[in-house]
């Protein structure tokens, strides 16, 4: 009888733990879950669209407002760094990477700002039509959005 009620305590011990983490690994899913999706910008310039690349979820430019230079060309990648990724398209450019959960509600990353060819420091908070968006340059440094679900 002793040996009965040990087993069942810890099959109950068992299955709380294994609910438990579950429920962590959950948690910590949610907000990645919640940033995939199109999102357009605050300013209405461009829609990016987050996805799973790979482990880690990274973001693509999908759509522009206004996709063509002056010249009427597809706009590029003109102030990158790099002379050899001058010529690359805007529309289709993996501008988020690496986003990963930072805790139970926000997405940690990088960004690449085509509009001055550098990278930062990116954190999203994705809700279920609304996520705020900052980038930071240097901890102190930030600016932030709120981008708003296309679909």
């Amino acid at each position: 009888m002793l040996k009965a009620a040990l087993v069942k305590t810890m099959k109950e011990i068992w299955l709380g733990l294994i609910l438990f983490v579950s429920g962590v690994q959950i948690a910590v899913a949610q907000p990645a879950q919640r940033a995939v999706g199109v999102w357009a910008d605050e300013d209405g310039k461009s829609n990016i669209e987050i996805a799973d690349c790979g482990g880690t979820l990274c973001g693509r430019v999908v759509w522009l407002k206004e996709p063509n230079n002056e010249n009427g060309q597809p706009k590029t990648d003109v102030n990158n760094p790099d002379a050899t990724q001058r010529n690359r398209p805007i529309l289709g450019l993996t501008i988020i990477s690496n986003l990963q959960p930072n805790d139970d509600s926000q997405l940690k990353g990088l960004v690449y700002n085509a509009e001055d060819g550098k990278i930062y420091d990116l954190y999203l908070k994705p809700q279920r039509t609304t996520m705020e968006v900052e980038g930071c340059f240097a901890v102190f440094l930030c600016g932030s959005q709120t981008w708003t679900r296309v679909q």
